[in-house]
Formats: structure tokens, sequence, C-alpha cells
């Protein structure tokens, strides 16, 4: 055999093996992104701040509402662990849609979908409630999150409720 011939069968192997690599790790997780429109509703949380009061201690309250078998759910960890320096300051609660915390049960949700957050400030006033951000994605550059704590810190209340988003969403399935 040529070397010529060796050196073609060669990089025709590694141009299978880069293929197949791409379709595992990559191609095979790909899919129509299917905008999903929800309705976000301040009413629908109403009753949580007075049960997670006493965690906060007057500090600014962030509840991540999360569903561990939502596929969506791998764009909201990854943007949580980007705003971590943003949040150091805040208390952090995560509420699982399948969890055994008797939180939910106590305040009776209703999200309307997951992945979703909501922002108390500092005097128990909610300031936000809904997507982290708006797209396929959760918010890689640009979210509501960030806009919504960097005016809590200023001393506003934005008072925002995203009462519609549109992106990757699970409907939330607590234990009901």
């Amino acid at each position: 055999m040529t070397s010529s011939r060796f050196a073609i069968i060669i990089v025709g192997l590694w141009l299978a093996a880069c293929t197949f690599a791409f379709w595992w790790f990559e191609y095979r997780h790909w899919g129509k992104f299917d905008a999903t429109m929800v309705q976000f509703d301040s009413k629908a949380i109403g009753a949580l701040y007075p049960i997670l009061n006493s965690v906060s201690q007057n500090t600014i309250l962030v509840v991540h509402f999360a569903d561990e078998d939502c596929p969506c759910e791998r764009y909201r960890k990854k943007h949580v662990n980007n705003l971590v320096t943003l949040l150091r300051s805040a208390t952090q609660v995560v509420l699982n849609a399948r969890s055994d915390d008797q939180t939910l049960e106590l305040a009776n949700l209703d999200i309307p979908a997951t992945p979703a957050v909501a922002i108390w400030n500092q005097q128990g006033e909610l300031a936000y409630f809904g997507p982290y951000s708006s797209g396929m994605t959760c918010g890689d550059r640009f979210d509501f999150v960030s806009m919504v704590f960097k005016k809590i810190m200023s001393g506003e209340n934005p008072n925002w409720i995203n009462t519609q988003g549109v992106g990757c969403f699970c409907p939330w399935r607590s234990r009901k």
C-alpha cells in the first residue's frame, strides 16, 4: 500500500470519527425550538413570601422554580451559575416541582411554567416574577434577573411582573 493511499484512509477515518463525535456530543441534543408563550401572574405566588420570610432575614429573596425532569433546566443552571457573583448578597431558595418540601403544599403554588424566578426586595415587596429571560436559551447575554437585581440594589423596586414569556418552558407539575 502506498503512503498516499494510507494517508487518505487515515484522514477518512479521522473525519468519520469527528462526525460521529459531533453527533454523539452535540447534534443528537438539537431539536426544533418550539417557542412556548407562558402567562405569569403574581397571584400565583402571593402566599409564598410569608412562608419564606424567616429565611430571607431582610435581604433580597430570590426563589428559583425548577423541575429536574425539564430539558430546559440545563439552561437555567448555566444561567444561575453566571449570576453567582451578582446574587451573592441575596438569599436564594430553589423550589422543585417534585420536591417533598412542605413549602409547596403550604403556599398552594400554581406556577405557570418552569424555569421561573421570583425576586422580593429587602422590604418584602415583590420586584419580579417571570422567566429568567426570553428566548430559546436562558439568558446568556440578556436576562431579566440581573436588570431587576441591579434596580433593587440602587434602591428602586421595578415591580416588574413579566406577564408573558416566550422561551423554553415546561409545565409546573406539583404533587397535587
